[in-house]
């Protein structure tokens, strides 16, 4: 029934039969597990009760067994004496000798007897007290202890012949028991020699042990002993601790320093136990001196009150060692394998461990821990074994090595993590420009200023001087990002430099370091940028904008060439050389994003080339549409022989071609669409340069032209427009190839015009091109160079006493400022108070003439300088002409 009720299926149970039922079903299985608990119950009861039953029987019949032992002991006795009393009338008498000798023979039997008996107590009380020392790790004193059990069993194997012996085989099979304790102890002792922590004490202990346990010399112990040693760094190294901690992983810097603490470990045990008057030549002296104690000491005192009915064989036995010899030309020999064998593991094992090491942090606690270390001094040790100096020093020749190269892989990865992650965003923003807002970056915004004299003495970003600078959002937020980053990677290099355990060599090596990958990885982005190859102005502007924000928003990258003030006593003659690395690298970036410069500027130019915008042949229409309203001036001339006055009308120009002017203004809407503010003064240059070059391409075409060379006006135009050029771009003597052109050009248009009307025009022209120059100066501002040197004819220079303006605007990398401050043009009064040419006060440029006399009045005093200064300009410093 049970077994049904086993193999019911419940959900058929449930599908064929009703509740009724499967509550008969439940009681019945109920009734049927109660039964089974009852037998079991039962069945244990009656176990357990025969167990104790069989418990009592033993006993009894122990007590029953010596009592039946004294009983015959008895019964022995009284028939002894029973014989001995019926044989009285047949004995002869003994003679004394007789009865002595076998008073002697019953005395050694049953001495015999006793030792005998007393052996094999011996050994059967062996194994435990083994085991206990071996627990102890008392190796030394539980190999003593076997050695002794074999001694006492070679012994009674000996006598196997002897009756006793015959009918006791428990001697036998007590060696049986005692046998595997030989390599059960010298099991023990190897891993207690493969453990990390080892001291003097248990490593000399282990030692005599394996002297004691394999009858070998010193030498094959030395060699057994550095192998587990090196077994043990081995161990360690593959994150093998102790018992305890086999299961819980260790961390990096644990592993390592308990590397280090073996190899230091090792050394000094070789020092302390090995070296003559070592502690393990000491206890070997104790061990074989006259006054050492005999092996059966170490048995239980029971056993040792038996002592006298054993053999002086076994009772006095003691262990012998040979005299053990150890050269120092076996122990240099024995080291240096040994330091060969660390060597190849450390090369294997410990570089990859040091690999682990992510922050300078846990490089620091290693060096604070591994110089925390009391260091002991082998010279001596080194000296007697002829090792080479410092060889020992594990922590100098293996572990500061790999210190300093885990630093510098940890300075490297971090700052191509930095570069790398830059690029990419570098990159993003290149992809995804937009159309440019010029607009953006001139517009106030309420937080451009400071709010406070803290806030702008603090070293957050200047919201207005990098909106200035062209530096967006975007942008900003890149170099602040990038700027964290290199600012880890010098907090962390200052933790190992304020670090005392570190030589003063390697804190400039690591300096150094520092230097050269910021250098290497500023080029290596560099030349992926190069690789890019960008050819749309807005992506070539974005690219170069950002890689000139690195310099200039990020001030640790300049700390990584040149070195904080806290560095500076361990940089020593760095410093200079890291300002020289710096001053190239600014260069070198300059160098590299003038190409982008110069093809936005090509682009610029080829698509607003001025042989499209100008005309290429001078014609009547075009002389009437393009030339601008000349001026016309009465010249006024004393006839000495007839004592009268003669007026004569000269027409000079008053300005460039409208054309020109038309073609400048072009370029600098485009600029000012492409380029959201001022380009660099060396990409004006280049872009002056270029566009120079198109115009005097362009005028050579036309003074070559027979137009120009027939009429006196168009050459005079076209010398006028030349000379204007000259003096609006600056060009003089230094850049010699333009400056012989535009001369040359000039001479060439000069000689279309009457040398006696040139003489005429000459003083008049340069001054209308002084005028003309000052006042389209600004308009043009774009374009002229930031080092404008524009004067009026014999006037004062255009330029400040002092640079008025409170903002600093912008450098690349050097001294050249992005943003030229607009020239301050003189009033008009003032302005022709200094002319040489007298300008009537009806006349006007654009429909009268001006009567100039042939003598030059002098020049009058400007009065402006006498006034009183405003209150702003007293507070600034400034002339009044700031504000005018």
């Amino acid at each position: 029934m049970s077994a049904d009720l086993l193999q019911l299926d419940v959900d058929t149970l449930f599908e064929q039969h009703g509740v009724s039922e499967i509550d008969d079903v439940q009681k019945k299985i109920q009734t049927v597990v109660e039964n089974k608990r009852e037998e079991l119950r039962t069945m244990v009861g009656e176990r357990y009760r025969d167990l104790l039953k069989a418990a009592d029987t033993i006993a009894a019949m122990q007590t029953s067994a010596g009592t039946l032992i004294e009983q015959v002991h008895c019964v022995q006795g009284n028939c002894r004496s029973l014989n001995e009393q019926q044989l009285l009338g047949f004995k002869t008498t003994p003679t004394d000798t007789e009865v002595l000798l076998h008073k002697r023979a019953v005395s050694k039997q049953l001495s015999n007897y006793y030792s005998t008996m007393v052996q094999i107590k011996l050994l059967s009380s062996l194994p435990e007290l083994i085991w206990t020392h071996i627990d102890r790790e008392q190796f030394y004193a539980a190999t003593e202890l076997f050695i002794f059990s074999r001694h006492i069993s070679t012994g009674l194997q000996l006598d196997a012949k002897n009756t006793l012996m015959q009918r006791l085989p428990v001697a036998l099979k007590q060696w049986e028991i005692l046998r595997p304790f030989h390599i059960t102890i010298k099991q023990a002792v190897l891993g207690v020699l493969e453990r990390e922590l080892l001291t003097a004490d248990i490593a000399v202990d282990c030692m005599l042990s394996l002297l004691l346990l394999d009858k070998c010399d010193l030498d094959q112990v030395l060699q057994t002993f550095l192998q587990l040693r090196s077994t043990a760094y081995f161990n360690c190294l593959q994150s093998q601790g102790s018992d305890a901690e086999k299961d819980k992983p260790r961390r990096v810097k644990e592993r390592i320093l308990a590397s280090l603490h073996i190899l230091n470990g090792t050394i000094e045990l070789l020092d302390t136990c090995l070296l003559a008057n070592g502690l393990l030549f000491k206890r070997l002296a104790e061990c074989v001196a006259p006054t050492a104690a005999p092996s059966i000491n170490r048995m239980d005192s029971s056993d040792r009150q038996l002592a006298h009915l054993l053999p002086d064989i076994i009772a006095g036995y003691k262990p012998q060692f040979e005299k053990p010899k150890l050269l120092p030309e076996q122990m240099c020999d024995a080291l240096l394998k040994w330091m060969s064998k660390i060597n190849s593991l450390a090369d294997k094992q410990l570089q990859p461990i040091f690999g682990l090491v992510s922050s300078m942090q846990t490089i620091q606690d290693i060096k604070l821990a591994a110089g925390t270390t009391v260091k002991r001094d082998y010279a001596h040790l080194e000296q007697q074994l002829t090792l080479p100096q410092a060889q020992l020093d594990f922590y100098t020749l293996k572990y500061m090595p790999l210190i300093n190269a885990r630093v510098r892989e940890i300075i490297r990865s971090s700052w191509v993590a930095a570069m790398q992650q830059t690029y990419k965003d570098v990159v993003k923003l290149v992809e995804n420009i937009s159309q440019p807002t010029p607009m953006q970056i001139w517009r106030e915004q309420s937080d451009d200023l400071p709010l406070s004299l803290a806030a702008a003495l603090s070293d957050q970003p200047k919201r207005l001087a990098n909106r200035t600078k062209g530096y967006e959002a975007a942008t900003i937020t890149l170099c602040a990002q990038f700027d964290t980053q290199l600012a880890s990677i010098v907090q962390e290099l200052n933790v190992l430099l304020q670090e005392q355990t570190t030589r003063a060599e390697d804190k400039l090596a690591l300096i150094n370091f520092l230097r050269e990958t910021a250098e290497q990885q500023m080029t290596s982005y560099l030349t992926q940028l190069k690789t890019l190859r960008l050819q749309e102005r807005q992506a070539l502007l974005q690219a170069l904008r950002n890689t000139l924000a690195l310099i200039e928003l990020c001030p640790h990258l300049k700390l990584c060439f040149c070195q904080p003030s806290s560095w500076r006593q361990w940089a020593g003659n760095l410093t200079v050389a890291g300002a020289e690395h710096w001053q190239r690298l600014c260069a070198l970036i300059e160098e590299e994003l003038l190409q982008f410069w110069q093809l936005i500027v090509d682009d610029i130019l080829a698509s607003h080339s001025c042989t499209e915008k100008l005309p290429q042949t001078i014609t009547h229409d075009v002389v009437l549409r393009d030339f601008a309203l000349w001026q016309t001036l009465t010249l006024e001339q004393r006839d000495e022989e007839h004592d009268q006055s003669v007026q004569s009308t000269i027409r000079i120009p008053s300005q460039p071609r409208l054309s020109l002017q038309t073609y400048l203004h072009q370029l600098i809407h485009v600029l000012n669409n492409a380029v959201p503010q001022t380009l660099p003064s060396k990409v004006l240059q280049a872009f002056n340069q270029k566009l120079l070059a198109q115009l005097l391409a362009h005028y050579e075409q036309l003074s070559a032209a027979q137009c120009t060379k027939d009429s006196q006006n168009i050459a005079l135009q076209l010398y006028f427009d030349l000379k204007f050029l000259e003096r609006v771009f600056a060009v003089n003597r230094e850049d010699r190839s333009l400056y012989e052109r535009f001369h040359g050009l000039q001479r060439s248009l000069r000689d279309c015009i009457d040398p006696f009307d040139f003489e005429l025009f000459a003083e008049h022209i340069t001054t209308h091109v002084s005028r003309s120059a000052a006042r389209l100066h600004g308009e043009l501002g774009v374009l002229t160079p930031p080092h404008d040197s524009t004067q009026v004819a014999n006037a004062s220079s255009l330029s400040h006493e002092a640079d008025p303006n409170v903002l600093c605007l912008s450098s690349s990398g050097s001294t050249s400022l992005w943003f030229p401050l607009l020239p301050i043009v003189m009033p008009q009064a003032a302005a022709s108070a200094t002319l040489p040419v007298e300008r009537k006060s009806n006349a006007t440029e654009s429909d009268k003439g001006a009567t100039t006399p042939t003598r030059k009045p002098g020049t009058r005093k400007n009065d402006a300088s006498s006034k009183s200064k405003s209150g702003a300009a007293s507070f600034f410093g400034m002339s009044q002409e700031w504000f005018r």
